[in-house]
């Protein structure tokens, strides 16, 4: 111990007299370190960390399945839910949430705001093992229609809308212009997050019309495991029930079932392959830096040759020497980590503020799981002591070959060549290696987003406002609207605003992920069966939706304020949805009915053909979509589109003033243009190309730093001999052609090595490419030249200091 001890003292002193050694060193590895330690914070929130419910490893989702798993899983209706929850036998309870959640306007001490809430059954906080911190839960009874209205309030909410009134539970709010009783107001530390919404409120699931439809499926079911019971067994057990039920309702499908999945699953597969390629690009970012912090230890420890050979011909024992070079190194490590965690809680906070614009489908995670914790700790201080033995390995070993003869007779001079020399070349070889590993994983998604960014979306996303609004609508969905001059009303307050070219709304606006389907059947064609029959993409809009959002119709009209509930029912449909059930014919005329072929729903008729526009992604092909007025099929969640003359942030204020003078209890949210919405469609691949750039620039950074400070000390170490050949007559060109060539050899080898293992890493990246193969040689190569590049300057700049050498001066050098 206390040779330890006086190992560590002396590190401690021999750091200090060498402080541009030292702080280069820590400056390199705390860039290295704390990348690490960011990513593997989002790894430990997303992939390894369970849920924030107790016993979460016993919570588990139920999916109504229509063939094999995973892409048979869909959610589930209401009668559907009912029937499990009565046959159950494997779980303790069961609960729904309504999937697609909703804006709700509420109104308190502060101004109206709409926040997110969902509907759930009773069961749901006791599924998930929590309870209100003041208050109490649902009841069964209050699950069915008809009943009080009764809210459960977040603990934000309750302190931002309400003033953290303690009294509040027992009183009534107003929630969407109605009055709700408060029940219960959630711990602060309950988070409940689906996609990247956080949702702030909770109301009852009381079933509507709609949800007794069994083929209405809306819902994600959730259950906790009896003790004992485990998921295999529940899947079974619920297989089983789901196929007799499904043989009691023959319209269901023979393949109909369902499946269990460990809640803590869910989602976050699809990023599985992403983060494990910025794992990998983030620890080759470290491994550069080790073998740049290496090639300065080796380059100090060759200067420090006599020092150290006066103290081995004094007795010391080589192993003391190479564990004080140890000591010395994971004094380093150890202190880059620290220097890490710092950075590391700066740029993860920053990550927080990313995520939630590109983490959309990873569900129940709140992105507070995304914080430097024990686990990332004790992550970040293996990885520093790690780093610490890797970069001092190859300099501890080094001092027990030490040629005492050579080393006296060089004096201060230090030695040029040998083993240390050619280690210092490899390590550079391996620096650009790595590299270009992730510099080609940049450059494949930097090719794949341009590739991406040039498909065109069908519509025209410059100078468009869009927001969303929650309309009152007693019966949801499907109906004529309870405000049928609400369109009207908005065109006229909003569209004389000066500035303001058009105005519109839309259900589920494009690129912004939200979607409904409809199954429909087609007019004089025959009855496909039900587990045949048609379906398409849904929407709803406000007349001139069209115009406002720069989608071109192809035939027909639009949807004009005479399209109401009195009229006869009409649709446009998009060129998809024409091409596969009019391929030979025009289509506006023909009519469809929503609902089985046998049912009594009206005929619709189409008076309009739009342009196919990428709904769900830029990526994603397009499919049959129809959409229906406003006024014909209200729904209560729309997003208002407004196309200006110019830029629209000037106008947010005047359109929300103006949209409260028809609707004033119902404020806007989510306010964005339509470029931003674009951005954020893509913004799943966007955020990984983000990082793969800065690991990519960091990673060259690092190369060039090792690649001029290995030929700079080189040129330092060579001085006299560079001085006897230009006295000799040597030309300057020649010496410069020298010094670099020397340097580019390594730099040739590490390209080679780069481009024959770049695959391990690009490999991660199949699924976040975009017309893009993962060995894409245009990539490759073009990723090559410019490491080649830039670590020709990174050794031109040094070895010019060669050809400034004067011979007199090198002669008498030492």
């Amino acid at each position: 111990m206390d040779g330890m001890l006086k190992d560590i003292l002396y590190a401690v002193r021999t750091l200090k007299k060498s402080p541009g050694f030292t702080v280069v060193a820590l400056l390199t590895l705390a860039l290295g370190i704390g990348a690490n330690a960011t990513i593997f914070s989002v790894v430990n929130a997303v992939l390894l960390r369970g849920l924030p419910y107790p016993d979460s490893d016993r919570l588990v989702l139920v999916w109504r399945m229509y063939g094999p798993a995973p892409e048979g899983r869909n959610i589930t209706s209401a009668p559907v839910f009912l029937e499990w929850q009565s046959q159950n036998d494997v779980f303790e309870k069961m609960a729904i949430f309504d999937s697609a959640g909703r804006g709700y306007n509420v109104s308190g001490v502060a101004e109206p705001e709409q926040v997110s809430g969902v509907r759930v059954s009773a069961d749901f906080f006791p599924v998930l093992g929590v309870a209100p911190r003041v208050g109490r839960n649902f009841s069964i009874e209050e699950e069915q229609p008809g009943r009080d209205h009764v809210v459960i309030l977040s603990d934000g909410l309750w302190r931002s809308q309400y003033g953290a009134d303690p009294d509040l539970v027992g009183k009534t709010v107003k929630i969407d212009g109605e009055g709700y009783i408060v029940i219960g107001i959630m711990p602060s530390s309950f988070d409940f997050q689906f996609g990247s919404t956080l949702r702030q409120l909770w109301v009852p699931v009381g079933y509507t019309e709609g949800d007794h439809d069994r083929g209405s499926n809306s819902f994600v079911a959730i259950a906790r495991l009896k003790s004992g019971v485990t998921v295999a067994q529940a899947d079974a057990r619920m297989d089983q029930i789901g196929r007799a039920i499904a043989k009691q309702y023959p319209d269901s499908g023979e393949d109909e079932s369902a499946d269990v999945e460990p809640f803590a699953e869910s989602g976050r597969g699809n990023y599985q392959p992403m983060l494990v390629a910025l794992l990998f690009a983030v620890g080759f970012v470290l491994l550069i830096a080790c073998a740049n912090v290496a090639n300065l230890m080796l380059a100090r420890g060759a200067a420090r040759e006599t020092e150290i050979a006066i103290r081995c011909a004094l007795g010391a024992g080589r192993f003391r020497i190479a564990r004080q070079q140890l000591t010395e190194s994971l004094l380093l490590g150890i202190a880059g980590g620290v220097a890490g965690i710092l950075i590391a809680v700066w740029s993860t906070e920053l990550l927080v503020k990313v995520l939630p614009n590109s983490f959309h489908y990873v569900p129940f995670r709140p992105l507070s799981g995304v914080s430097i914790d024990a686990r990332v700790l004790a992550f970040t201080f293996v990885v520093s002591c790690l780093t610490g033995l890797l970069f001092g390995l190859a300099p501890a070993v080094s001092m027990f070959r030490p040629d005492l003869n050579t080393a006296l007779k060089e004096g201060t001079r230090g030695s040029t060549t040998g083993a240390g020399a050619r280690l210092r070349q490899i390590l550079i070889a391996v620096e650009v290696a790595l590299a270009l590993i992730v510099l080609a994983g940049a450059g494949l998604m930097i090719e794949s987003m341009s590739r991406l960014l040039g498909v065109n979306p069908g519509l025209d996303t410059r100078n468009v406002l869009v927001m969303e609004i929650s309309l009152p609508q007693k019966n949801l969905y499907y109906s004529p609207p309870d405000h049928e001059q609400f369109g009207a009303q908005m065109r006229e307050r909003v569209g004389s605003l000066p500035g303001v070219v058009s105005v519109s709304a839309i259900s589920h606006l494009p690129l912004s992920g939200a979607g409904a389907g409809r199954g429909f059947t087609v007019e004089g064609q025959p009855d496909p069966g039900d587990q045949n029959q048609p379906g398409a993409s849904y929407s709803v809009t406000l007349a001139g939706y069209f115009a406002t959002m720069g989608i071109p119709l192809v035939a027909g009209r639009e949807f004009t304020d005479e399209d109401t509930a009195k009229s006869p029912g009409v649709l446009i449909i998009n060129e998809a949805m024409a091409r596969r059930y009019w391929p030979d014919e025009d289509p506006v005329g023909r009519r469809i009915k929503l609902g089985k072929f046998n049912s009594d729903a009206p005929w619709l008729t189409i008076v309009g053909v739009a342009r196919d526009v990428k709904r769900y992604g830029l990526d994603r092909r397009v499919g049959p979509e129809f959409f229906r007025p406003y006024n014909q099929a209200a729904w209560p969640f729309m997003t208002i589109v407004v196309r200006t003359a110019a830029a629209p942030g000037e106008l947010i204020g005047s359109i929300k003033q103006a949209i409260a003078t028809v609707e004033p209890d119902r404020p806007v949210s989510s306010v964005e243009t339509m470029d931003q919405v674009l951005l954020g469609s893509v913004s799943s691949r966007r955020f990984p190309m983000l990082l793969l750039m800065a690991f990519g620039f960091l990673a060259l950074l690092l190369a060039a730093v090792g690649i001029a400070g290995v030929v700079s000390h080189s040129v330092t170490m060579r001085t006299r001999e560079i001085g006897i050949r230009l006295a000799l007559g040597a030309q300057k060109s020649n010496v410069l052609r020298l010094v670099v060539s020397k340097s580019m050899v390594s730099v040739v080898a590490g390209v080679v090595l780069g481009l024959a293992g770049a695959y391990p890493l690009t490999r991660f990246l199949v699924s976040l490419l975009y017309e893009v193969k993962p060995m894409d040689p245009w990539v490759l190569c073009s990723v090559a030249i410019v490491l080649a590049a830039v670590a020709l300057i990174a050794s031109y700049i040094p070895a010019r200091r060669a050809t400034k050498v004067d011979p007199m001066v090198a002669l008498r050098y030492e």
